[in-house]
Formats: structure tokens, sequence, C-alpha cells
């Protein structure tokens, strides 16, 4: 335990206090979070007193038996007064994958009214019937089919590039037809192929933005073709 890069003990400097204070303020933030039970024993009620925290420790440790009866009280009450019910299978999925999607790609628009379908581990997504991606958890990531393309495009969920408009596109991507890109591709990277304003299809990078300017090699192979 000594060699962890966060300790178990319990015991926190001020550094690691101060970090969990910022993360969980905007955490509750973004989330909205009506209560708060605190376990923690870090006597987060004075940090924000706008929330409704209630603390569950009341002094005693974290594993002490009161303390896990009253965690375990506070719970139940709550669930009761609150109205939650357990989510089901396929609301819990999509909001997995909401969060993955927040935290690769900064927005998880494109997952309005999609519907999870097949069997696990690799689920598929559909909207309107039509499959628009696939979860590949041994990558940790989606895959996404040519129907998602104009999904992608319209919530902005993708890093774009655009190819010069006197080009003919056949082959993969070089820096030869390329008119601009953003920065901080990276390889691997999923990304929207733009010709002259228009979506016209998609490439994964094989090189970093930093190959981008000016390399003779292929900068990102070519996936999905529009039209």
């Amino acid at each position: 335990a000594a060699h962890y890069d966060i300790p178990v003990t319990g015991d926190w400097d001020l550094d690691e206090l101060d970090m969990i204070h910022s993360m969980l303020a905007r955490l509750v933030e973004r989330v909205g979070y009506e209560k708060v039970i605190d376990h923690s024993g870090m006597n987060l009620a004075s940090h924000f007193p706008n929330l409704d925290i209630i603390d569950s420790r009341e002094g005693r440790t974290a594993g002490n038996p009161e303390s896990l009866e009253r965690l375990e009280s506070v719970i139940k009450e709550l669930v009761s007064d609150l109205g939650i019910r357990a989510p089901k299978g396929h609301r819990h999925r999509i909001e997995c994958y909401r969060a993955l999607s927040r935290f690769q790609y900064g927005t998880d628009a494109w997952l309005d009214d999609v519907r999870i379908e097949g069997r696990p581990p690799k689920w598929r997504l559909q909207k309107n019937s039509i499959q628009i991606a696939q979860w590949h958890p041994d990558a940790g990531r989606f895959a996404f089919s040519k129907a998602a393309l104009p999904i992608l495009h319209e919530t902005k969920n993708l890093p774009e590039i655009e190819l010069q408009a006197d080009i003919d596109w056949r082959g993969d991507i070089f820096s030869t037809i390329i008119s601009s890109y953003p920065a901080g591709i990276r390889v691997g990277d999923d990304l929207l192929v733009i010709q002259d304003g228009n979506l016209i299809g998609s490439a994964r990078a094989t090189a970093s933005h930093w190959e981008w300017a000016g390399s003779p090699g292929r900068l990102a192979r070519s996936h999905h073709r529009l039209g």
C-alpha cells in the first residue's frame, strides 16, 4: 500500500484533499445531485455548504459496524423518499456508453434515441432500426458504421480533415491531398473527411498530429465513403 498512487489508508495530504474537493465540485455541478451521502470522513459538508450532505460515519471509521448500518439505512431512506428505481439493463448500458463517449469525444449527443441490440459483449447501437455503431471492449472504442457519419458530423463528434477541392479521393490520406486538419490527432483516431464543405467519408489516423505537416507517408487509412 505504501507504493500506491492513491493512498488506501485514509490519510490524505492537502494536495489530495484539494483534488478530491475540486473533482467532486465539478461532478456535482455537471450532474446536479440533490443529495450526497458522505462516507469519506472528510467532512464534505464544510466545503459544500449549499449541498444537502448526509454524514453516514458521524466520526466513526468507515468499516465500523454502526457506520455501515447507518450508511445502509440512509441509502434505503433516500431511495424510498426520492422514489428511485433500479435502472433497467438497457438504460444502464446506454448511460455507460454516454459516459464513455463524453470521455473519448467530449459529447454524447450522437447517442440520443439510440437502442441497444444484439448480444454481449459487442452490443450493437441502432437508431431508427439502423446500426450506427458497435462497442468493441477489447479495443475500448466504438466502431462506427457508414450510417453514423452524418450523425457524427452534425454532433461534431469526431475531428474533421479537409481535402483539397480539385482532387479525386480514391486511396488513403496523404499530406499532398490535405487542405487542413485539426491539432491533436492521435494514431487510431476516427476522422471525418470533408471536401468543399461536404462530408464525403471517414478515415482512421495512422500518424500523430506532428507528422501531418509534409510527411511523405500515409497519414490515415480510408474507411467509409459516402456517395
